[in-house]
């Protein structure tokens, strides 16, 4: 079982304007201990997001030789994602040609996957404001949205995994978020009924919604494909905090991933850490998430040794 932490830790900082080049995020990454990630693609509506500009290909093969020279690895991608998960509440949403720009990104995004041997990619299930309250239509709508990026994945040998939604502010003014329940998350992904097509489970998101994390990840079995594992405290904000920072509880998190013969890497989903820090203040912080990444994996190595003994 290998740890990965999410790019986006270090994608900006105070000392420098807009986004830090990719090369340079992953090798700072390195440098602080890693050798597996989950590169982010979710910054669609910067101007010097990589996917955008004819020579995105370009620049994403530059960011494979720098990889491969480092012996880095992706193991997950986080693709481009609707804000809110909803395309009411998205403040570019109604923007002249927004859409048709973000679905090139998400097009762009698989493509940049598979280049980068990615096998699933992370993307956030759509509540639309006319299905709140109705399931089935919640699912036919997301259905209808997300077939084409599915296949086109699929086209690209790179799944889609979808993640587990939180609960919105207090200020939200519908009843829930579409899969922030785990069962329509599973309802979701079985209707597709083709294996690249799974979960990728939000310890923070769940731990939101009160959920009872062992018993979910048990449900969701096979269908678990990515992790972003990140702490908060149980209704508050997403805090993206390191493990132990919060209140989840993370042996019932272990102890399921490792009944359920989890497949995937333990990956960390703390870009809120040290967003916009200095960049010397960033890497001891991301020292500091890779010592507690090594916790976690203790924990793992622990309880897998005690039920396969």
């Amino acid at each position: 079982m290998k740890v990965s932490i999410l790019t986006g830790i270090v994608k900006r900082s105070v000392d420098f304007p807009g986004l830090r080049d990719m090369s340079e995020v992953v090798t700072i990454l390195h440098d602080c201990g890693y050798d597996t990630l989950d590169i982010g693609f979710t910054e669609q509506t910067f101007p010097d997001f990589i996917l955008r500009g004819d020579d995105w290909q370009q620049k994403i093969d530059d960011l494979a030789n720098t990889a491969a020279k480092l012996g880095v690895t992706f193991a997950q991608s986080h693709l481009p994602f609707i804000k809110k998960a909803c395309t009411d509440l998205d403040p570019n949403w109604g923007k002249p040609g927004f859409p048709e720009y973000f679905e090139e990104c998400m097009r762009r995004a698989y493509v940049a996957s598979a280049m980068l041997g990615v096998p699933y990619g992370t993307t956030h299930p759509l509540t639309y404001l006319d299905a709140v309250g109705s399931p089935d239509l919640a699912l036919e709508r997301n259905r209808a949205y997300y077939e084409p990026f599915v296949e086109f994945g699929i086209k690209h040998n790179v799944g889609t995994a979808f993640e587990n939604m939180r609960p919105e502010s207090p200020q939200w003014p519908f009843p829930g978020r579409y899969c922030q329940n785990y069962d329509q998350l599973i309802e979701l992904v079985d209707s597709f009924g083709d294996p690249m097509v799974g979960i990728c489970w939000d310890s923070g998101h769940a731990n939101q919604a009160g959920h009872d994390q062992g018993r979910a990840i048990r449900a969701m079995g096979g269908r678990l494909k990515n992790l972003h594992l990140n702490d908060n405290h149980y209704n508050c904000r997403d805090e993206h905090l390191l493990p132990y920072m919060g209140t989840v509880d993370w042996e019932s998190v272990m102890s399921a991933l490792v009944d359920i013969d989890y497949k995937g890497v333990l990956n960390f989903e703390v870009g809120k850490l040290c967003d916009n820090a200095p960049t010397a203040l960033q890497i001891e912080w991301v020292k500091t998430a890779r010592s507690n990444a090594g916790r976690i994996l203790e924990l793992y190595q622990r309880l897998y040794a005690q039920k396969h003994a």
